[in-house]
């Protein structure tokens, strides 16, 4: 991992990059879209550097540049923005990618190859990540889900320093363990709850985590 130098950018600007990825011609959204299968993330798409600039970011090294470049040509995936829209959809803001994975993971009554996937997602490095992240954001789509596009964007950008991407992880696992909590919670009243201890039947929870780590400001 990479030791942290500078302060994040602010949000806005990833909102910023969002709707410059709206407004890409067809032909350079079908371009993102086959750059998922590059070799090195972001590859065949070097005038990205242009939409990061004038969105204004300043990508000062390569893990974060192809970060970026994955999450780009997932949102081009996914959403399959129309570029000749009058108005390019605004930003929406969403529920974090851990609790979106942790409704997917309830919807999908707590099946254990979800939270593999999720887990999978947090364990993977730079290498591994495009792979994990495709993956997990092709089951939310399945399921009719959407991560927050900015919010992500800025998330995996520090993926790869050593105290920020760490905060992210830990904020991701404790979002998407606290929704399945609550679930659980809730199933202690109904009828198949274990009335000798309270717990539900249901399996694992999340580790303990610490307060702390919620913090989602400009100090990750």
């Amino acid at each position: 991992m990479t030791s942290q130098t500078t302060s994040p950018p602010s949000l806005e600007r990833y909102e910023r990059l969002q709707l410059h990825l709206s407004r890409l011609s067809r032909g350079q959204l079908a371009q993102l879209r086959r750059s998922l299968g590059d070799d090195l993330p972001g590859q065949s798409v070097p005038w990205l550097e242009g939409v990061f600039l004038r969105s204004g970011l300043k990508i000062s090294y390569d893990a974060q540049w192809q970060a970026l470049a994955v999450v780009a040509g997932l949102y081009a995936l996914i959403e399959r923005p129309d570029a000749a829209a009058e108005a390019p959809p605004t930003p929406e803001h969403r529920d974090s990618f851990g609790k979106t994975f942790g409704q997917l993971y309830l919807s999908q009554d707590q099946r254990p190859s979800t939270e593999k996937r999720f887990l999978a997602l947090l364990d993977a490095d730079m290498d591994g990540l495009p792979y994990a992240l495709r993956q997990a954001v092709t089951l939310l789509k399945a399921d009719g889900r959407h991560p927050d596009w900015a919010q992500l964007m800025a998330d995996v950008g520090w993926w790869d320093h050593d105290i920020s991407g760490d905060r992210i992880r830990r904020r991701w696992a404790l979002d998407f363990y606290r929704t399945a909590e609550r679930r659980s919670d809730t199933d202690t009243d109904g009828p198949d709850a274990d009335i000798s201890t309270g717990t539900p039947p249901t399996g694992t929870l999340a580790p303990e985590t610490d307060a702390e780590d919620t913090d989602q400001g400009d100090t990750l």
